[in-house]
């Protein structure tokens, strides 16, 4: 992926952030290639007094590498790659702990944001339907429009595709179901959508429960806390949606090798039509158009689908991952992630221990798909560090402890709406 303003090189230099740099010297010494010129200078600046340790770690680790692989053992394998993430991650918590990196530089983003997204979203959206569904069985982009034209009015359909960051073909199937159950209206196909009476006493009624919901969501957030995190939340999604711009263009100049919807124009400056009456709309927005951009991304530089893309993520963050704690990980259904570990065994970036067929095995990555493991890798971070490169650290630190609070939150939520279903089985 090409670099990007605000990306992790303007804050470390030429040679990437800390973690890139330790990386890249734990290779320089398993290939006994480290000379005095090899670049740390910005690791040293970013770990501060953590850095000695941290390289000599660093070094340590990667001679015992050497030492074994050259009496036989696999010094190039993911083993090496999964012990040395581990490594990483332990600097990074120690960094995190301590305080001891340069507070001129910003602070560590997630690894993967739009990971962090999703498994938000994926909760709220699981309690939202045992929710909503004891109201009306609507599906959820079907309710997403009603909140929208009851918050914003009257939209065309280009402009509600824009707000909830799908594609206008997935607006216009929604559209015509909501036409069908005459919840909204419109003079002509292209003309502004508006809610029917039906639509408005409906929306009303949904509005209350998400009102509920919202506040829920939002416990022990204040208002100024509240508001800081929505405006945080335009930024970010000014920076998700020219994301998705470069990505679309760039799968667009290969000749359209991979699946692409419409592209939303937007002048500059210009906002969307949100609905900022609740936390979760803007958040669902922000992740759709990063997930949009992550499909066509992984798609150039793996050959994978996003979902696949994540599967194989998960299964290289520690292999040999066992079927259990994988699809735990992953919160889908067993028949999609089976579908799906299967395709990348029967493509050879996955192996399995156990029988053939068999969903109780291990998994880990081949070679090659710790190859790709390793561009998934990068990718999701550079993305992450382009996402939230406009935030200072400051601010930067607030967003994500307003997240952190949503999240718990959600959890809470999704638990009590559990206990509910339970109850009414």
């Amino acid at each position: 992926m090409a670099r990007r303003e605000g990306g992790p090189d303007e804050r470390t230099g030429a040679s990437g952030d800390w973690r890139s740099m330790l990386r890249m010297r734990a290779h320089d010494v398993l290939r006994s290639s480290i000379t005095a010129d090899t670049e740390t200078n910005g690791a040293t600046r970013a770990l501060g007094k953590l850095a000695e340790d941290a390289l000599a770690i660093i070094d340590a680790f990667a001679r015992g590498v050497q030492i074994e692989a050259s009496a036989g053992g696999q010094g190039w394998s993911a083993d090496f790659e999964r012990r040395l993430e581990i490594i990483l991650k332990g600097i990074d918590l120690e960094l995190a702990q301590s305080g001891a990196g340069d507070p001129d530089l910003p602070v560590q983003p997630p690894h993967v944001i739009q990971g962090e997204l999703w498994q938000l979203l994926h909760k709220t959206r699981e309690s939202a339907e045992l929710s909503y569904s004891r109201e009306i069985d609507l599906i959820e982009l079907d309710r997403r429009i009603l909140f929208l034209l009851r918050s914003m009015g009257p939209l065309v359909p280009a402009d509600v595709a824009s707000a909830v960051g799908v594609d206008k073909a997935q607006v216009s199937r929604s559209v015509k179901r909501l036409l069908e159950l005459k919840m909204v209206e419109r003079e002509q196909i292209r003309a502004p959508l508006r809610l029917t009476r039906k639509g408005e006493t409906l929306s009303k009624k949904l509005m209350r429960l998400a009102e509920l919901r919202n506040r829920e969501l939002t416990f022990d957030i204040g208002d100024a806390e509240l508001r800081e995190f929505l405006a945080t939340i335009e930024i970010l999604l000014d920076r998700a949606v020219t994301l998705y711009h470069e990505e679309y263009d760039l799968a667009h100049e290969k000749g359209g090798t991979v699946s692409l919807g419409d592209r939303e124009e937007r002048k500059i400056g210009e906002k969307l039509p949100l609905d900022r009456t609740r936390i979760v709309s803007p958040l669902m927005t922000l992740s759709s158009y990063f997930s949009r951009s992550g499909a066509l991304a992984f798609k150039r530089l793996t050959g994978l689908s996003n979902f696949e893309a994540y599967v194989l993520y998960e299964i290289g963050k520690n292999p040999p991952i066992a079927w259990t704690p994988l699809v735990r990980a992953l919160e889908r259904d067993h028949s999609q992630a089976g579908r799906t570990i299967n395709t990348l065994v029967d493509r050879g970036l996955v192996t399995r221990e156990g029988k053939p067929g068999r969903r109780h095995g291990r998994f880990a990555p081949s070679k090659e798909g710790a190859r790709l493991w390793e561009r998934i890798d990068e990718a999701g971070r550079e993305r992450s560090a382009y996402l939230l490169a406009p935030l200072a650290t400051d601010q930067r630190r607030r967003f994500l402890q307003t997240f952190e609070k949503i999240r718990r939150n959600a959890v809470a939520q999704l638990e009590r709406e559990r206990a509910f279903a339970e109850l009414d089985d």
